[in-house]
Protein backbone atom coordinates (compact mmCIF):
# COMPACT_ATOMS: atom_id res chain seq x y z
CA UNK A 1 0.00 0.00 0.00
CA UNK A 2 1.97 3.27 -1.12
CA UNK A 3 0.94 6.29 0.71
CA UNK A 4 -0.91 8.10 -1.51
CA UNK A 5 -4.28 10.35 -1.09
CA UNK A 6 -5.68 7.91 -3.67
CA UNK A 7 -5.50 5.23 -0.48
CA UNK A 8 -6.85 7.58 2.41
CA UNK A 9 -9.67 5.10 3.62
CA UNK A 10 -6.45 2.34 3.82
CA UNK A 11 -4.82 5.00 6.11
CA UNK A 12 -7.91 6.14 8.11
CA UNK A 13 -8.47 1.90 8.98
CA UNK A 14 -4.83 1.62 9.96
CA UNK A 15 -5.73 4.41 12.26
CA UNK A 16 -8.83 2.89 13.45
CA UNK A 17 -7.66 2.46 17.24
CA UNK A 18 -7.55 6.51 17.25
CA UNK A 19 -10.83 7.28 15.14
CA UNK A 20 -13.39 4.57 16.38
CA UNK A 21 -13.91 1.86 19.32
CA UNK A 22 -12.06 -1.05 19.57
CA UNK A 23 -15.64 -2.41 18.17
CA UNK A 24 -14.76 -1.27 14.77
CA UNK A 25 -11.14 -2.42 15.08
CA UNK A 26 -12.10 -5.96 15.52
CA UNK A 27 -14.79 -5.93 13.10
CA UNK A 28 -12.19 -4.64 10.86
CA UNK A 29 -9.05 -6.89 11.66
CA UNK A 30 -12.02 -9.69 11.54
CA UNK A 31 -12.90 -9.45 7.77
CA UNK A 32 -9.38 -8.07 6.10
CA UNK A 33 -6.89 -9.58 4.68
CA UNK A 34 -3.07 -10.70 5.18
CA UNK A 35 -2.27 -7.71 3.03
CA UNK A 36 -4.02 -4.99 5.67
CA UNK A 37 -2.29 -7.01 8.76
CA UNK A 38 0.83 -6.33 7.20
CA UNK A 39 0.43 -2.89 6.37
CA UNK A 40 -0.33 -2.06 9.77
CA UNK A 41 3.09 -3.96 11.11
CA UNK A 42 4.77 -1.98 8.46
CA UNK A 43 3.32 1.45 9.70
CA UNK A 44 4.68 0.68 13.33
CA UNK A 45 0.93 0.67 14.24
CA UNK A 46 0.87 -3.28 15.53
CA UNK A 47 1.25 -2.36 19.46
CA UNK A 48 -1.64 0.34 19.17
CA UNK A 49 -3.60 -2.21 17.36
CA UNK A 50 -3.40 -5.27 20.02
CA UNK A 51 -3.23 -3.05 23.00
CA UNK A 52 -7.06 -1.43 21.89
CA UNK A 53 -8.49 -5.21 21.14
CA UNK A 54 -6.65 -6.61 24.20
CA UNK A 55 -7.93 -3.91 26.05
CA UNK A 56 -11.63 -4.23 25.64
CA UNK A 57 -11.57 -8.14 25.63
CA UNK A 58 -11.85 -8.56 21.70
CA UNK A 59 -9.06 -10.23 21.03
CA UNK A 60 -10.71 -13.84 21.46
CA UNK A 61 -11.91 -15.64 18.43
CA UNK A 62 -9.30 -13.82 15.77
CA UNK A 63 -7.62 -16.16 13.99
CA UNK A 64 -3.60 -16.84 15.44
CA UNK A 65 -2.43 -15.95 11.93
CA UNK A 66 -3.98 -12.51 13.19
CA UNK A 67 -3.04 -12.13 16.95
CA UNK A 68 0.76 -13.73 16.79
CA UNK A 69 1.75 -10.97 14.70
CA UNK A 70 0.21 -8.24 16.63
CA UNK A 71 1.21 -9.55 19.80
CA UNK A 72 4.73 -10.26 18.88
CA UNK A 73 4.93 -6.55 17.81
CA UNK A 74 3.82 -5.60 21.10
CA UNK A 75 6.35 -7.61 22.75
CA UNK A 76 8.96 -6.05 20.29
CA UNK A 77 8.31 -2.40 21.34
CA UNK A 78 8.12 -2.76 24.67
CA UNK A 79 11.48 -4.35 24.65
CA UNK A 80 12.56 -1.64 22.54
CA UNK A 81 10.93 1.03 25.03
CA UNK A 82 12.56 -0.41 28.15
CA UNK A 83 16.07 -0.26 26.47
CA UNK A 84 15.46 3.13 25.06
CA UNK A 85 14.01 4.66 28.36
CA UNK A 86 17.16 2.80 30.59
CA UNK A 87 19.47 5.09 27.87
CA UNK A 88 17.33 8.07 27.86
CA UNK A 89 17.38 7.56 32.37
CA UNK A 90 21.00 7.35 31.92
CA UNK A 91 21.80 10.19 29.46
CA UNK A 92 19.78 12.43 31.38
CA UNK A 93 21.80 12.10 34.63
CA UNK A 94 25.03 12.55 32.27
CA UNK A 95 23.97 15.75 31.18
CA UNK A 96 22.21 17.12 34.49
CA UNK A 97 25.11 16.52 36.10
CA UNK A 98 26.95 18.27 33.40
CA UNK A 99 24.84 21.04 33.26
CA UNK A 100 24.00 20.25 29.99
CA UNK A 101 20.11 21.60 28.84
CA UNK A 102 18.35 19.25 26.70
CA UNK A 103 15.00 18.60 25.73
CA UNK A 104 13.46 14.76 24.20
CA UNK A 105 11.74 15.28 20.74
CA UNK A 106 9.20 13.56 18.35
CA UNK A 107 8.04 10.25 19.01
CA UNK A 108 10.22 9.32 22.08
CA UNK A 109 8.58 12.12 24.03
CA UNK A 110 5.20 12.26 22.62
CA UNK A 111 4.84 8.36 23.81
CA UNK A 112 5.22 9.56 26.94
CA UNK A 113 3.09 12.53 27.30
CA UNK A 114 -0.32 10.99 25.17
CA UNK A 115 -0.23 7.31 24.45
CA UNK A 116 -2.20 5.13 27.12
CA UNK A 117 0.91 3.31 27.49
CA UNK A 118 4.75 4.59 26.47
CA UNK A 119 5.76 1.04 24.75
CA UNK A 120 3.23 1.57 22.41
CA UNK A 121 4.43 3.83 19.82
CA UNK A 122 7.78 2.89 18.69
CA UNK A 123 10.67 4.88 17.66
CA UNK A 124 13.96 3.87 15.64
CA UNK A 125 16.31 6.35 17.84
CA UNK A 126 16.01 8.57 20.50
CA UNK A 127 16.08 12.54 19.29
CA UNK A 128 17.57 15.09 21.72
CA UNK A 129 18.11 18.64 21.66
CA UNK A 130 20.83 20.63 23.31
CA UNK A 131 22.44 24.48 22.53
CA UNK A 132 24.55 24.51 20.12
CA UNK A 133 27.64 25.39 22.48
CA UNK A 134 26.92 22.48 24.39
CA UNK A 135 27.16 19.93 21.36
CA UNK A 136 31.02 19.08 22.07
CA UNK A 137 30.42 18.46 25.34
CA UNK A 138 27.32 15.88 24.92
CA UNK A 139 28.92 14.70 22.50
CA UNK A 140 31.82 13.41 24.58
CA UNK A 141 29.21 12.22 27.57
CA UNK A 142 28.01 10.15 25.19
CA UNK A 143 31.27 8.58 23.68
CA UNK A 144 32.39 8.05 26.48
CA UNK A 145 29.44 6.61 27.40
CA UNK A 146 29.75 3.81 24.98
CA UNK A 147 28.86 5.10 22.11
CA UNK A 148 30.30 5.20 18.63
CA UNK A 149 29.67 8.54 16.95
CA UNK A 150 28.36 8.62 13.27
CA UNK A 151 28.82 12.36 11.88
CA UNK A 152 27.08 11.93 8.04
CA UNK A 153 28.44 15.17 6.46
CA UNK A 154 24.98 15.68 4.88
CA UNK A 155 23.28 16.24 8.22
CA UNK A 156 26.62 17.34 10.40
CA UNK A 157 25.16 20.72 10.34
CA UNK A 158 22.67 20.72 12.90
CA UNK A 159 22.62 16.55 13.98
CA UNK A 160 24.63 13.52 14.86
CA UNK A 161 24.53 9.82 15.35
CA UNK A 162 25.59 7.72 18.54
CA UNK A 163 24.72 4.34 18.63
CA UNK A 164 25.34 1.89 21.45
CA UNK A 165 23.22 -1.22 19.98
CA UNK A 166 20.03 -1.90 20.61
CA UNK A 167 20.30 2.37 21.68
CA UNK A 168 20.42 4.70 18.43
CA UNK A 169 20.81 8.74 20.07
CA UNK A 170 20.64 11.70 17.28
CA UNK A 171 22.14 14.54 18.71
CA UNK A 172 20.40 18.00 17.44
CA UNK A 173 21.54 21.58 18.19
CA UNK A 174 18.84 22.95 15.57
CA UNK A 175 15.89 21.25 14.48
CA UNK A 176 16.55 21.59 10.79
CA UNK A 177 19.43 22.45 9.09
CA UNK A 178 19.99 26.10 9.81
CA UNK A 179 18.59 28.95 7.45
CA UNK A 180 15.22 26.47 7.39
CA UNK A 181 13.89 28.96 10.03
CA UNK A 182 14.30 32.79 10.24
CA UNK A 183 15.18 32.35 13.81
CA UNK A 184 17.39 29.96 15.46
CA UNK A 185 15.29 27.84 17.77
CA UNK A 186 17.57 25.92 20.02
CA UNK A 187 17.39 28.49 23.24
CA UNK A 188 13.52 29.11 23.03
CA UNK A 189 12.74 25.44 22.47
CA UNK A 190 14.97 24.53 25.59
CA UNK A 191 13.92 27.74 28.25
CA UNK A 192 9.88 26.30 27.70
CA UNK A 193 10.87 22.43 28.34
CA UNK A 194 9.00 21.00 30.40
CA UNK A 195 9.49 17.47 32.75
CA UNK A 196 7.11 14.66 32.43
CA UNK A 197 7.67 10.85 33.73
CA UNK A 198 11.01 11.71 34.51
CA UNK A 199 12.74 12.96 31.67
CA UNK A 200 12.89 16.90 29.99
CA UNK A 201 10.72 16.99 26.77
CA UNK A 202 9.56 19.64 24.74
CA UNK A 203 6.34 22.28 25.52
CA UNK A 204 3.64 21.42 24.50
CA UNK A 205 2.60 24.25 22.48
CA UNK A 206 6.50 23.73 21.03
CA UNK A 207 5.67 19.73 20.11
CA UNK A 208 2.51 21.17 17.95
CA UNK A 209 5.33 23.38 16.46
CA UNK A 210 7.42 20.70 15.42
CA UNK A 211 4.77 18.17 14.15
CA UNK A 212 3.67 20.98 11.92
CA UNK A 213 7.22 21.91 10.30
CA UNK A 214 9.78 19.67 10.89
CA UNK A 215 7.88 16.43 8.61
CA UNK A 216 6.97 19.02 6.00
CA UNK A 217 10.82 19.39 4.91
CA UNK A 218 12.29 16.49 6.45
CA UNK A 219 9.25 13.51 5.80
CA UNK A 220 7.87 15.71 2.67
CA UNK A 221 4.39 15.71 4.38
CA UNK A 222 2.20 13.08 2.10
CA UNK A 223 5.56 11.10 1.01
CA UNK A 224 6.04 7.35 2.25
CA UNK A 225 8.78 8.75 4.56
CA UNK A 226 6.18 10.42 6.66
CA UNK A 227 4.48 7.28 7.84
CA UNK A 228 1.75 6.61 9.82
CA UNK A 229 2.73 6.33 13.42
CA UNK A 230 3.38 10.81 13.21
CA UNK A 231 -0.15 10.96 12.22
CA UNK A 232 -1.09 8.91 14.98
CA UNK A 233 1.07 11.72 17.59
CA UNK A 234 -0.22 14.67 15.81
CA UNK A 235 -3.77 13.28 16.55
CA UNK A 236 -3.67 12.03 20.29
CA UNK A 237 -1.08 14.95 21.01
CA UNK A 238 -4.40 17.08 20.04
CA UNK A 239 -7.00 15.27 21.46
CA UNK A 240 -5.02 14.74 25.48
CA UNK A 241 -2.71 17.93 25.67
CA UNK A 242 -3.73 21.58 26.61
CA UNK A 243 -3.32 23.61 23.35
CA UNK A 244 -2.43 27.49 23.52
CA UNK A 245 -2.78 28.29 19.46
CA UNK A 246 -2.31 32.09 19.73
CA UNK A 247 1.70 30.48 21.32
CA UNK A 248 2.19 28.36 18.43
CA UNK A 249 0.88 30.83 15.80
CA UNK A 250 3.56 33.56 17.16
CA UNK A 251 6.01 30.98 17.13
CA UNK A 252 5.57 30.11 13.33
CA UNK A 253 5.34 33.50 12.48
CA UNK A 254 8.82 33.95 14.24
CA UNK A 255 10.25 30.99 11.69
CA UNK A 256 8.80 31.98 8.90
CA UNK A 257 7.25 28.75 8.67
CA UNK A 258 3.23 29.13 8.86
CA UNK A 259 2.78 27.80 4.92
CA UNK A 260 4.62 24.69 6.19
CA UNK A 261 2.16 24.33 8.53
CA UNK A 262 -1.02 25.14 6.64
CA UNK A 263 0.51 22.16 4.65
CA UNK A 264 1.02 19.66 7.28
CA UNK A 265 -2.58 20.55 8.35
CA UNK A 266 -4.16 20.11 5.06
CA UNK A 267 -2.20 16.32 5.40
CA UNK A 268 -3.29 16.04 9.47
CA UNK A 269 -7.03 16.70 8.23
CA UNK A 270 -7.93 14.50 6.06
CA UNK A 271 -6.64 11.69 8.12
CA UNK A 272 -8.39 13.37 11.25
CA UNK A 273 -11.76 12.02 12.92
CA UNK A 274 -14.77 14.53 12.55
CA UNK A 275 -14.87 15.64 15.48
CA UNK A 276 -11.28 17.68 15.06
CA UNK A 277 -12.06 19.33 11.66
CA UNK A 278 -13.45 22.11 12.98
CA UNK A 279 -10.41 22.75 15.03
CA UNK A 280 -7.47 22.21 12.33
CA UNK A 281 -9.72 24.11 10.32
CA UNK A 282 -9.71 26.98 12.24
CA UNK A 283 -6.01 26.51 12.53
CA UNK A 284 -5.56 26.74 8.81
CA UNK A 285 -7.64 29.50 8.77
CA UNK A 286 -5.09 31.64 10.58
CA UNK A 287 -1.64 30.34 8.98
CA UNK A 288 -3.33 29.79 4.97
CA UNK A 289 -0.86 31.75 2.27
CA UNK A 290 -2.12 33.37 -0.54
CA UNK A 291 -4.51 31.72 -3.50
CA UNK A 292 -2.01 30.49 -5.78
CA UNK A 293 0.33 29.37 -3.10
CA UNK A 294 -2.22 27.52 -1.50
CA UNK A 295 -3.65 26.20 -4.28
CA UNK A 296 -0.20 25.19 -5.63
CA UNK A 297 0.59 23.15 -2.98
CA UNK A 298 -2.70 22.21 -2.35
CA UNK A 299 -2.53 20.44 -6.43
CA UNK A 300 0.74 18.77 -4.76
CA UNK A 301 -1.06 16.76 -2.26
CA UNK A 302 -4.08 16.17 -4.04
CA UNK A 303 -2.24 14.61 -6.94
CA UNK A 304 0.36 13.09 -4.57
CA UNK A 305 3.50 14.30 -6.31
CA UNK A 306 5.60 13.74 -2.97
CA UNK A 307 5.00 10.01 -3.14
CA UNK A 308 5.19 9.86 -7.40
CA UNK A 309 8.77 12.29 -7.03
CA UNK A 310 9.84 10.19 -3.76
CA UNK A 311 12.84 8.68 -5.58
CA UNK A 312 13.72 12.44 -6.94
CA UNK A 313 14.00 14.31 -4.44
CA UNK A 314 15.41 17.58 -6.20
CA UNK A 315 12.10 18.29 -7.64
CA UNK A 316 9.73 17.76 -4.30
CA UNK A 317 13.04 20.04 -2.87
CA UNK A 318 12.47 22.65 -5.58
CA UNK A 319 9.18 22.72 -5.99
CA UNK A 320 7.37 21.67 -2.93
CA UNK A 321 9.12 22.70 0.30
CA UNK A 322 10.88 25.74 -0.75
CA UNK A 323 7.62 26.92 -1.42
CA UNK A 324 6.43 26.65 2.20
CA UNK A 325 8.44 29.43 3.42
CA UNK A 326 6.45 31.86 3.90
CA UNK A 327 8.32 34.77 1.93
CA UNK A 328 10.80 34.68 -1.23
CA UNK A 329 13.41 36.10 1.51
CA UNK A 330 12.75 32.90 3.87
CA UNK A 331 13.24 30.61 0.94
CA UNK A 332 16.69 32.76 -0.26
CA UNK A 333 17.70 31.95 3.48
CA UNK A 334 16.78 28.32 3.28
CA UNK A 335 19.07 27.50 0.20
CA UNK A 336 22.09 30.06 1.63
CA UNK A 337 21.49 27.75 4.61
CA UNK A 338 21.99 24.78 2.44
CA UNK A 339 24.97 26.44 0.57
CA UNK A 340 26.90 26.99 3.50
CA UNK A 341 26.03 24.00 5.26
CA UNK A 342 27.62 21.51 2.03
CA UNK A 343 30.64 24.03 1.73
CA UNK A 344 31.32 23.63 6.30
CA UNK A 345 30.19 19.68 6.24
CA UNK A 346 33.67 18.21 6.35
CA UNK A 347 35.00 20.91 8.81
CA UNK A 348 31.85 20.89 11.06
CA UNK A 349 32.91 16.68 11.03
CA UNK A 350 36.21 17.63 12.36
CA UNK A 351 35.24 19.99 14.36
CA UNK A 352 32.93 18.08 16.64
CA UNK A 353 35.26 15.11 16.30
CA UNK A 354 38.32 17.20 16.95
CA UNK A 355 36.55 19.26 20.18
CA UNK A 356 36.41 15.59 21.45
CA UNK A 357 39.68 14.52 21.47
CA UNK A 358 40.19 18.38 22.72
CA UNK A 359 37.74 17.94 25.85
CA UNK A 360 39.46 14.71 26.07
CA UNK A 361 42.87 16.29 26.52
CA UNK A 362 42.44 19.10 28.22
Amino acid sequence: MASSPTRLPDYRSALLPILAGPADCRRLLAEADTTFLNFILSQDLGPLWHYTLQNAGLLEGLPPETVEPLSGSRRVAVASYLAQRAALEKLGKMFDGQDIAYAVMKGVHVRECAYPEASLRTSCDIDILVLPGKKQMAARLLVDAGYKLHADPANISHEATFSNPPVDIDLHWDIMRPGRTRIDMAAGLLDRRQRINGIWGLSDNDTLFLMLTHPAFTKYVCSPNMGLARVADFLLWIKRRQIEWPAVLRLLDQAGLKTAAWTMLAWYSMLAPEQSLALLSEWRSSVRPGKLRSAYLQYWLTHDLPSRLINQPLPIQIGFTLAMHDKMADALHALSGLRIARKTAMRDVALLVGGQDKLANG
